[in-house]
């Protein structure tokens, strides 16, 4: 509880920071996006790179033989489960935009961007990777050593998303002050008082850490869990850059793919598909239902 309530204030004293840096960086060729780039997204990085700051720390106070031990490979034999949950999850999800475009609740842009495919792949899977190893890896493995491996996932998976961003009102770029994070993070909290925004903030993002958590249970490494998580995540902000948002649908559908009921049950059918799919994938075959 330390460790996440120094993580989510950390997170907040740094987004000013990366903001203010961030913008002698927009002159820059190719960087120019940062100019335009909305506080919450600093807020949302800065949370992250907080979060691996202060597990650093963490990690030696446990000492190094433990940090071993944490029930992950990263066996190469492996590597071909991070393409294969890469392709599940961005099919899935971009099933579920199709559907929602063909209900009427979004549709393509007039021109829609296709140039910022390639970076948002980029992004995804370096988010992904980043927030594997922290979470899945780091957290995940820690708390594995004192608690079951369900009771792990639970708490590991409500870390992974209270510290997630919802989704607070925009900031604009002249009002960015030192307080701004924390302005920010007080607005995410009073976001969770909304029914909406708690199904498709905090619920949502604690069921796909659940489906993660059991990704890195069944393969014992994380090859699968970074592929699934990179393929929703691209699967997400493509379906965001190249539509138009027309109409919400509550509860089963809100602002976009992640809030709702719908998403939801997406996320239980991704699941699904999972254990069917790579029910020989490997590692350790303790599931969540084991105390393992």
């Amino acid at each position: 509880m330390v460790y996440l309530l120094g993580t989510v204030l950390l997170g907040a004293a740094l987004a000013p920071v990366l903001f203010w840096c961030s913008q002698p960086l927009s002159d820059l060729p190719g960087l120019g996006f940062l100019k335009d780039t909305d506080f919450s997204r600093f807020f949302a990085r800065a949370v992250l790179l907080a979060a691996v700051l202060l597990a650093l720390p963490v990690i030696q106070w446990i000492g190094m033989r433990r940090f071993h031990d944490l029930k992950i490979t990263w066996a190469w034999s492996r590597s071909w489960q991070l393409p294969a949950g890469f392709l599940v999850a961005g099919i899935v999800i971009a099933l579920w935009g199709w559907f929602a475009m063909k209900i009427g609740l979004a549709e393509f842009k007039l021109r829609p961007p296709w140039n910022l495919v390639p970076n948002l792949l980029l992004t995804s899977v370096s988010v992904a990777v980043i927030e594997e190893f922290l979470f899945r890896g780091v957290i995940f493995g820690l708390f594995r050593q004192t608690t079951p491996t369900w009771l792990a996932a639970i708490f590991v998976s409500a870390i992974f998303s209270i510290i997630h961003p919802l989704r607070p009102g925009s900031t604009g770029a002249g009002a960015i002050t030192w307080h701004s994070g924390f302005d920010l993070l007080l607005q995410s909290i009073q976001h969770l008082l909304e029914p909406l925004d708690l199904i498709g903030g905090f619920v949502t993002i604690f069921v796909l850490g659940l489906v993660l958590a059991n990704a890195t249970v069944k393969t014992g490494a994380l090859w699968l869990p970074i592929g699934l998580h990179s393929g929703v995540v691209f699967a997400k902000m493509s379906f965001n850059k190249l539509t138009h948002h027309l109409a919400d649908f509550p509860p089963w559908f809100g602002p976009d793919l992640t809030t709702g009921f719908g998403a939801i049950a997406i996320l239980l059918l991704l699941w699904l598909l999972v254990w069917l799919l790579f029910r020989r994938a490997g590692g350790s075959e303790n599931t969540l239902s084991n105390g393992g």
